[in-house]
């Protein structure tokens, strides 16, 4: 769904009118905002800290008041996390570096997405039988979640300066904040011996005729909003029809490891719009598969943490906003494959730092769904409804 360009994950205007209705009726109770102010830059410090659980960890300047919220949370009962959201069944090193801090807190995840994901939590807000305590997801879903009032506003302890984030990181009245980048690419067939493109526009070339797989572009989701921001590059304005000429296969918005794995069967060669972190699990099981970076425009996107109205373990989940800003969570974050949103971050192994990655033109967070929606009216022409 920024960096430059967040992770457009759809909401459909339906289940919207639903989540409206149901946010706005839920009686649960929700925590207060955090009193501390934004611009500490726990992120940028070194220091090591004890945490209540014993082991050590860097979590960076603002670990005493970490340690506080977990006794807190701990008293409270609040011993567990539930995250919805697209990679919330793979972001297990990220968990396991999270209870290594506090181990008496656990998080888990429910990998939903797209309408699925609005069913379930209009379901919750509905019933008032509450389960997830985040929703963990790309722009478009919450600024949909914010605007229905599901989201409870949070300000970490450990955000730094806003300029010290990656642009589009802090949703309108800090609702949600962008927790990770994920650098997309192609993946082609080792086996094949399809030449790797090195510009989109390589891929018009009659020479990967019925050999692409790509993520369909008619519906909100990761090919539409890359086709958004090249439609800012001139010099792709003849992708599309070029794709489609080449017989592109598509595969539907929500199945975001498709491509990947037509690719790995060999029955296509080059996946387009690939996540590196969809990438790597792939590549550690053993497929033929190679991630490639274009030498310009690479798509970038932003998954954002936000607290859902009425979660029943709210200052557990506020720990677990705070801690993602923590050098601690950037380490876990690059070990799946992805970045920090904290400038600077380490990067995932095989890539290189994130502000050496050349990008796609940024669009403003809030400009994001306009753009979406007409990359989607585009894309139409070519594919149908």
């Amino acid at each position: 769904m920024r960096i430059s360009k967040p992770l457009t994950l759809g909401v459909a205007a339906g289940l919207t009118a639903i989540l409206a209705t149901a946010c706005s009726s839920s009686g649960s109770s929700s925590s207060a905002p955090s009193t501390t102010p934004t611009g500490s830059t726990a992120t940028g410090s070194t220091a090591t800290a004890s945490t209540a659980g014993g082991s050590t960890g860097n979590l960076g300047s603002q670990a005493a008041a970490l340690e506080a919220l977990y006794n807190k949370a701990v008293a409270a009962g609040q011993t567990s996390v539930v995250l919805y959201g697209p990679t919330t069944g793979t972001d297990q090193a990220m968990y396991t570096a999270f209870k290594a801090a506090f181990p008496k807190i656990t998080v888990s995840g429910v990998p939903v997405v797209g309408p699925p994901m609005d069913a379930k939590l209009g379901a919750e807000f509905s019933s008032g039988k509450h389960i997830a305590d985040i929703a963990f997801t790309g722009s478009t879903d919450m600024l949909a979640y914010a605007s229905e009032g599901c989201l409870t506003p949070f300000t970490p302890a450990t955000v730094p300066s806003t300029s010290n984030l990656a642009p589009a990181s802090v949703g309108p009245g800090n609702a949600f904040y962008g927790v990770t980048v994920g650098v997309s690419g192609v993946v082609t067939n080792s086996s094949s011996q399809v030449t790797v493109p090195q510009q989109w526009s390589d891929l018009e070339s009659s020479a990967y005729k019925n050999k692409i797989a790509m993520l369909d572009p008619t519906a909100i989701g990761l090919m539409a909003d890359n086709f958004a921001h090249l439609a800012l590059v001139s010099s792709d304005s003849g992708l599309e029809a070029g794709l489609k000429a080449n017989d592109a296969q598509l595969f539907p918005s929500t199945s975001l490891t498709g491509p990947i794995t037509a690719v790995a069967q060999g029955a296509k060669s080059v996946a387009l719009g690939m996540s590196y972190s969809f990438y790597l699990p792939a590549k550690a099981a053993g497929a033929p598969v190679t991630f490639s970076l274009f030498k310009s425009d690479n798509y970038t996107t932003t998954l954002y943490d936000g607290i859902i109205k009425g979660a029943p373990d709210p200052l557990a989940a506020e720990l677990y906003e705070d801690w993602m800003f923590t050098p601690d969570a950037a380490t876990a974050i690059a070990a799946e494959g992805s970045y920090s949103t904290v400038n600077g971050a380490v990067a995932p192994q095989g890539l290189p730092p994130l502000s050496q990655v050349p990008q796609q033109p940024v669009i403003p967070l809030t400009q994001v769904g306009a753009a979406d929606n007409a990359a989607i009216t585009k894309a139409k022409q070519y594919w149908g409804a």
